[in-house]
């Protein structure tokens, strides 16, 4: 009886996912966003290293060490921020795709 309820509310899993159109856009953005918000959050320490080199260049290499990293720590925790803000959005937005598309036989699409 257990393996039964579990085959019937996998079919319609599947079901809903694929008869989703609109909601499988949504599922797909979120995911899409939290890829972006993981590559942000990642990739923000590189800004530290590139505020160091771009002001090593203007202000020379102890001055521009100094200011560099001031500003690529800034910029890095700005990208943090904003991948984790992608990263919480989209997982919203995933989850709320998943609900639309599971309940979406059930309510006719509404």
């Amino acid at each position: 009886m257990v393996q039964m309820k579990e085959t019937i509310f996998a079919v319609t899993l599947a079901s809903a996912l694929i008869a989703g159109g609109a909601q499988a856009n949504n599922l797909e953005d979120g995911v899409d966003r939290m890829g972006d918000g993981t590559v942000d959050a990642v990739t923000a320490p590189a800004e530290i290293v590139k505020g160091i080199g771009e002001d090593a260049q203007e202000y020379g290499p102890v001055a521009g060490t100094v200011t560099g990293t001031a500003k690529g720590t800034v910029k890095a925790a700005g990208e943090v921020a904003k991948g984790g803000a992608k990263l919480a959005v989209g997982a919203v937005q995933t989850g709320a795709g998943i609900v639309e598309a599971i309940v979406s036989p059930v309510t006719g699409g509404e």
